[in-house]
């Protein structure tokens, strides 16, 4: 009786260790497993995934030396350190004043009291009530309507037709959008950490001054966003004018004309200028102190 209890405790031993050994041989296969898969993948550094790396390390500092400046143009552009309504009013002033003055010297025709996209405070000045930040953000449009009127000067734009901006002020009540306001596109917005601003401009020029035009704002240390370009080329018309009377012949005489005949005068020979309208987004990329502010600023 004894020797079959031991026995059977004996053998009670030997299954559990034959299952544990059942268990650690199956993870051991799962693992022989992973490592033949991995074998047959070949992770290990061969010369080909080496040259391979080196190649993609190449790559990668190519890439960030063609990022490098265009990182630096997207940069935040100086704040316009405007604090008051008045302080923008005179701002503007003397900036409409600015381009006045260069667009005669340059010139290019502009309309009458032309106001380049802030026509609506001809009249008037912002609300009081208007944040610091919207005041900030209304004098870095001039700034940026400005530096587009120096690039069309540059380039030897003929003339001006207008120049719409986002209105990213609010209306007060009863008013209605200006009539320079730009109403394609969405409102200005500001992201966390860059701010997005659109503009339009009409104007005519050659196509030689347009190419320009496009080269200068594409080298621009103000980083711009094409979105639309529409051309259209302006039509010449011929003048005729009616001459009834004598023509003289080869003789000297002179002889009646036909009531009929008409003599066409033709204008200048030159090459037709383009309409143009050119929609655009000024693109800014906040540095971290100028976006906590601004967020500050928001959330006041």
């Amino acid at each position: 009786m004894v020797f079959v209890v031991v026995f059977g405790f004996v053998g009670w031993l030997l299954w559990g260790q034959y299952g544990a050994y059942k268990e650690a041989r199956a993870s051991l296969s799962e693992k022989l497993g992973q490592l033949e898969r991995l074998q047959n993948n070949n992770p290990t550094p061969t010369d080909s995934n080496v040259t391979l790396s080196d190649e993609n390390h190449k790559r990668l500092q190519e890439a960030q030396r063609g990022l490098s400046p265009l990182v630096l143009r997207a940069a935040a552009v100086p704040h316009t350190r405007i604090t008051s309504n008045i302080e923008f009013a005179q701002d503007l002033r003397k900036t409409i004043a600015r381009m006045e003055d260069k667009a005669q010297k340059a010139n290019i025709v502009i309309p009458p009291d032309f106001r380049f996209g802030f026509k609506r405070y001809a009249t008037t000045v912002p609300s009081k009530k208007l944040p610091k930040v919207m005041l900030e953000r209304l004098g870095k449009q001039l700034l940026v309507v400005e530096e587009l009127v120096t690039l069309m000067i540059e380039a030897h734009v003929e003339q001006v037709f207008a120049i719409k901006r986002v209105e990213i002020e609010p209306l007060e009540r009863g008013a209605t959008l200006g009539e320079d306001a730009l109403r394609v596109l969405p409102a200005a917005h500001q992201q966390e950490h860059y701010i997005s601003m659109s503009f339009e401009l009409q104007f005519a020029c050659s196509a030689k001054a347009l190419q320009d035009l496009l080269n200068r704002i594409a080298t621009d240390d103000k980083f711009f966003v094409m979105r639309l370009l529409t051309i259209e080329q302006e039509v010449i018309e011929k003048k005729t004018d009616e001459m009834r009377g004598t023509a003289k012949e080869t003789t000297g005489a002179q002889t009646p004309l036909d009531p009929e005949t008409k003599i066409v005068v033709e204008t200048p020979n030159r090459l037709p200028r383009l309409h143009v309208i050119m929609q655009l987004d000024f693109i800014e990329v906040l540095n971290p102190k100028a976006a906590a502010r601004d967020a500050m600023n928001r959330n006041r």
